[in-house]
């Protein structure tokens, strides 16, 4: 006989189970049974123990505790706890604490389950619920009836249709209705195969019964009198409108304003369950329906939409509604959370649950529009904004010397300044009209650029007093001008060669950013010190004070003749105020054969072998970048930002390849991010006199809102001038139009800035395997271009044994950097997340990648898209597309050059552009290089157009040989299209269609 007819039924079953798993999770289980319905169970269940087919030992109390007790007292030795359970009828809560057992009962957990809910749990999905209800409302209902009720209707049966249907599993039924073949779709015009299908519904789902006019389901569907058969496709939105809204009701934080979903949140916890998993599988595999029976099934919830609030929603947005509750309220909550952390903390949670699935179900909706998604990016930026601010507090305070200064912004400032950066960032890629809630959303980003600005600026009041009360020199080891004696020159006196990257403007946060994404390399030590820049906090200063010029502690400035521009500074053999004299200067220091001086993109160009050479017989070499300084400049440096961290880490892999082992990663400046209209111009004499954020004077006076110092007092020999700054962020009146990216004060964004120091204590470890990456155009979504991509390894190569599981991948266009890729969301092609960081994907090897983005530039033309390896981690062949993509214009500014300095490349524009603009070259491209993209028949055609610009649909047929040539290409033209570098525009001129070049490409 087996363990369930030992035990008497399905119901008896049923709770067996539930005690076998609460006993294995939680030991010692203490059942209280006040009714005594189970009292007869229990004496089966200690039969089953003593014939060795039960596996965990029963105890019960038959009347006395001391015998229970003489029965428990080897059990209960031990620390372990062993599963077992002790059955206590009679007692609850409240009496079982009147007892010797309360000690033990109080070490176990406590079981109790009712009756009625038994027998429900165990019925659902056998039986209707109608069923259930029927048979429980009867009197005095014992197990022992309760097991032989839903034997019956077990073992029963099914004949016909319903045997089927029972074999079936559910996601498989509503498949097969929603395909015009399936097995159920061609019998359900049959009247009794239609009331077997409902009625199989109803007992896995819980389906109510009633159907027509008046009822719920019947509202679903209006237009069905009930006269005639249900469709498949009918009966598939019934039976998907309840299982969304049984999802929806038991997901709530409330019950249903309407009192006619009662039934759906009382339905037993296995249906429930049927039913949520019923909604997944349709989400995730039939997203058209989903999406029309979701908009649908909304129409009859009307004052659940009516009273919704986000904080009443649970983890799932099965209805739109929802997404837009919670979208709102996480906005209006950022609105008006001016330090309130709670706020923050709730919109973050809302972002986390959309934007990383693990940490709950995810949105249908995000998966569905990409705008959306780009919407819950903002919010969690800013959210993350909010959060560190609060971290951070208000004020800096009073700090004793400038040494607890650095420590308390490293600690706790720049991961404000880092958030600020980043929501400033997403800002300009993903902020545009076509988001939901787009004023909304523009106000409460306005609203964290407001909070950040007052924050920065109380901090930098405090900083300022400090300077006042302790100076504005820091001691040795926390200056800008001794980074080259104290920490490189030690460096490149070890054999071999030491790599010094000079950055223009990569202000502390940053370099903070690049040492968490560096700590973890393996045999490395990797450091990161916060040191404070020289005053004015400009390139001209800090990159000359970069190389070995201070001479115990101080420095000789050379000024211009009108006393308003540091030219450079003096060793005492020559001035360095160039990239040639500081690379003397430092050559000089070091020793060695040569020393190498390069630009980042040139690092990150040249193949291996060069590089290799070029170190071979350096003791020093350095590598330079404006970047960031030149895009700041030009107002696009929030899009440009992290393709020069990603420049900076590929430079690092390559030069570790090449035999470098020890790096030091630095800069002369960081920046403030200003946002326009935030704040006004701050006066100081003619607006001629002061450069943005600083002036020089020969005159000691105080002004109000500034901050002085003498030059004498930085240790700037022989210097009669002082300096001035706004004590807050603001800038000074210049005359011209206010730009969001400034330097030269004497903020801690501007100020602070990184030394990172690598050191490899073993040579990088290389890799056999190669990628490969394949990608195809899709069409275009909200105004962004988007594409499917997949990366996987090249079988010719290795075999995929061990291999990294993601690789980094980046978008650029093969042309340069005159146009500018500004990545919009990232995600599996089902819908899955795929980390995004930092302007690079992270590929899953072998997995489908859908990609947003749009593209920027100087004017208006088509271009191919590069997808890319940005490291020298992995060897990935890049790929790039056949298929063309758009390119918006954006006007560009041009930027100061530095002496001996590479022209500053060509950026695109952000909205906050400066006025002054410059032509943008367009690619050089040869009509081969596209044409061998265009299939041989219609080259003709394409070439035609490129050369003249204009086509006719006569001569379209003369160069394509034929008129049924013409309708080929007319059937596939904007296929073709895509893969010229221009974009056409056909026109009707007289009666006659015209093939014609847009724009100046």
């Amino acid at each position: 006989m087996t363990l369930s007819e030992t035990l008497g039924g399905p119901v008896s079953a049923f709770v067996e189970t539930e005690l076998r798993n609460e006993a294995r999770k939680n030991g010692i289980l203490a059942w209280l049974d006040a009714d005594r319905h189970y009292v007869d169970f229990v004496e089966r269940l200690v039969a089953a123990r003593n014939a060795d087919t039960l596996p965990y030992p029963v105890y019960r109390f038959r009347g006395s505790h001391l015998e229970l007790m003489l029965e428990l007292e080897d059990a209960a030795k031990g620390s372990e706890k062993s599963p077992m359970v002790l059955y206590l009828p009679g007692f609850n809560e409240t009496t079982i604490a009147d007892t010797p057992l309360l000690e033990l009962y109080a070490a176990g957990k406590r079981y109790r389950r009712a009756l009625g809910t038994a027998v429900t749990e165990a019925a659902a999905g056998k039986v209707r619920p109608d069923q259930i209800t029927t048979f429980l409302s009867q009197p005095n209902v014992t197990l022992e009836a309760a097991d032989t009720w839903l034997s019956e209707h077990v073992t029963h049966g099914e004949a016909g249709l319903g045997s089927q249907l029972a074999a079936m599993q559910l996601p498989a039924i509503f498949d097969d209705l929603l395909s015009r073949t399936g097995f159920l779709a061609g019998r359900v015009t049959i009247e009794a195969d239609q009331e077997a299908l409902f009625k199989h519904l109803t007992i896995k789902l819980g389906l109510p019964e009633a159907r027509g006019p008046g009822s719920l389901l019947g509202e679903l569907l209006p237009g069905h009198a009930g006269l005639k058969p249900y469709s498949a496709q009918e009966i598939a939105f019934l039976a998907a409108a309840w299982a969304m809204v049984v999802e929806y009701v038991n997901d709530l934080k409330r019950k249903p304003e309407m009192s006619r979903l009662g039934v759906a949140a009382a339905l037993p916890a296995a249906l429930v369950k049927s039913c949520t998993e019923v909604a997944a599988h349709l989400r995730n595999n039939q997203p058209d329906f989903y999406r029309l029976t979701a908009r649908d099934a909304e129409l009859v919830l009307a004052e659940e939409v009516k009273h919704a609030k986000a904080e009443d929603l649970g983890k799932i947005d099965t209805f739109r509604f929802e997404e837009d509750t919670v979208l709102e309220a996480a906005l209006r909550g950022l609105l008006a959370a001016d330090g309130d952390h709670t706020a923050y903390e709730q919109a973050a949670h809302w972002a986390k649950l959309r934007l990383e699935p693990k940490a709950g179900a995810g949105s249908f909706w995000l998966k569905e529009s990409p705008t959306r998604h780009s919407a819950w990016q903002l919010i969690e930026a800013a959210t993350k904004l909010g959060l560190a601010l609060d971290a951070a507090g208000s004020r800096l305070g009073s700090k004793a010397n400038l040494d607890e200064v650095l420590t308390t912004y490293a600690e706790r400032g720049a991961a404000v300044d880092h958030a600020h950066r980043v929501l400033e960032q997403r800002r300009v890629a993903l902020l545009f009209p076509q988001l939901p809630e787009f004023d909304l959303l523009r106000d409460a980003l306005e609203a964290m650029r407001e909070r950040w600005r007052r924050w920065a600026d109380a901090w930098a009041k405090d900083f300022n007093d400090t300077c006042r009360a302790t100076g504005f020199l820091p001691q040795s080891n926390a200056q800008q001008r001794t980074v080259f004696n104290q920490v490189v020159k030690p460096l490149a006196s070890e054999s071999g060669t030491t790599a010094l990257f000079m950055v223009d403007a990569l202000r502390y946060e940053m370099g903070l950013e690049l040492y968490d994404l560096l700590k973890a390399t393996p045999q490395s030590q990797v450091s990161l010190q916060a040191r404070l820049a020289e005053l004015p906090t400009v390139t001209e200063v800090g990159m000359n004070v970069l190389a070995p010029v201070e001479r115990g502690g101080r420095l000789a400035p050379a000024f211009s003749s009108e006393g308003t521009r540091v030219l450079g500074f003096s060793t005492g053999e020559f001035r360095v105020g160039s990239i040639d004299t500081r690379k003397r200067a430092m050559h000089a220091s070091v020793g060695g054969k040569t020393c190498p001086w390069e630009a980042l993109e040139e690092i990150v160009n040249l193949d291996p072998a060069t590089l290799k050479k070029k170190v071979a017989q350096a003791r020093l070499l350095v590598v330079h970048s404006r970047e960031i300084d030149n895009a700041g400049e030009k107002g696009v440096g929030a899009a440009v930002f992290d393709v020069v961290m990603q420049r900076l880490r590929a430079a690092w892999q390559l030069l570790r390849d090449a035999g470098v082992k020890r790096f030091v990663i630095t800069s002369d400046h960081g920046f403030l991010l200003i946002a326009p209209g935030i704040g006004t111009a701050q006066a100081h004499g003619r607006a001629i006199d002061p450069h943005r954020r600083h002036v020089f004077s020969s005159v000691a006076a105080d002004h109000t809102g500034e901050v002085r110092v003498p030059l004498a007092d930085l240790g700037y020999a022989d210097s009669p001038l002082h300096v001035m700054f706004p004590e807050t962020t603001a800038v000074f009146d210049t005359g011209k139009s206010s730009q969001n990216f400034v330097h030269g004060g004497n903020s801690l964004q501007e100020r602070v800035i990184p030394v990172l120091t690598i050191v490899h204590k073993a040579a990088a470890g290389g890799s056999l395997l190669k990628y490969r990456v394949k990608a195809n155009r899709q069409p275009d979504v909200a105004g962004m271009h988007r594409m499917l991509f997949t990366l996987n390894v090249d079988a010719q190569t290795a075999l995929d044994f061990g291999s990294s599981r993601t690789v980094e991948l980046a978008l650029r266009t093969p042309g340069g950097d005159d146009v500018q890729v500004e990545l919009v969301q990232v995600q599996g092609s089902d819908g899955s997340p795929v980390k995004q960081q930092a302007g690079s994907i992270h590929a899953p090897v072998g997995g489908q990648v859908e990609v947003f983005f749009r593209l920027f530039g100087g004017e208006e033309q088509r271009v191919p898209i590069e997808l890319y390896h940005p490291g020298a981690a992995a060897d990935v062949a890049p790929f790039v597309t056949q298929d063309r993509f758009t390119v918006s214009a954006r006007a560009v500014a041009v930027a100061p050059r530095e002496p001996s300095a590479p022209p500053p490349q060509i950026l695109p524009e952000t909205a906050e552009a400066a006025t002054e603009t410059a032509p943008v070259a367009p690619n050089a491209e040869s009509v081969a290089d596209w044409l061998d993209a265009v299939p041989d028949w219609a080259r003709s055609f394409f070439a035609h157009l490129q050369t003249h610009r204009k086509v006719t649909e006569p001569e379209a047929i003369k160069l394509l040989g034929s008129a049924r040539a013409l309708r080929r290409l007319s059937k596939d033209f904007e296929k073709h299209a895509q893969k010229a570098p221009f974009l056409i525009r056909i026109e009707m001129v007289a009666g006659v269609k015209h093939y014609e070049v847009e724009g100046n490409k």
